[in-house]
């Protein structure tokens, strides 16, 4: 997920640099944007925010925190998509960093 992220936020920052019109869009119609750039709104349940930086500052955008008992993304993706050996590995990994496990 992480990396569809990255390819997606990297199309989107090259093609708000090179079109105003778009940039515009994407200030005011993020969906709409997503929409026009991708063919299709791939979040169309989740809120955006599109945050211009000014001169002078930089804008750190800091994950949400991941609850103890929420699974991250990528174990999302493989229990969806059904690798279970790399899944049950991902998992153990993941697992056992955890406070509330033994």
């Amino acid at each position: 997920m992480h990396q569809v992220r990255a390819h997606v936020e990297a199309a989107v920052l090259t093609r708000a640099r090179q079109d105003g019109d778009f940039r515009a869009l994407l200030m005011t119609e993020p969906h709409a944007a997503l929409r026009e750039l991708l063919g299709n709104d791939p979040i169309p349940g989740l809120r955006i925010r599109v945050i211009e930086e000014r001169a002078g500052e930089v804008v750190l955008v800091l994950p949400r925190p991941i609850e103890a008992d929420e699974l991250p993304d990528e174990l999302l993706d493989y229990a969806a998509g059904g690798n279970a050996k790399d899944c049950w590995w991902k998992f153990n990994q993941w697992a056992y960093k955890q406070d509330w496990m033994p």
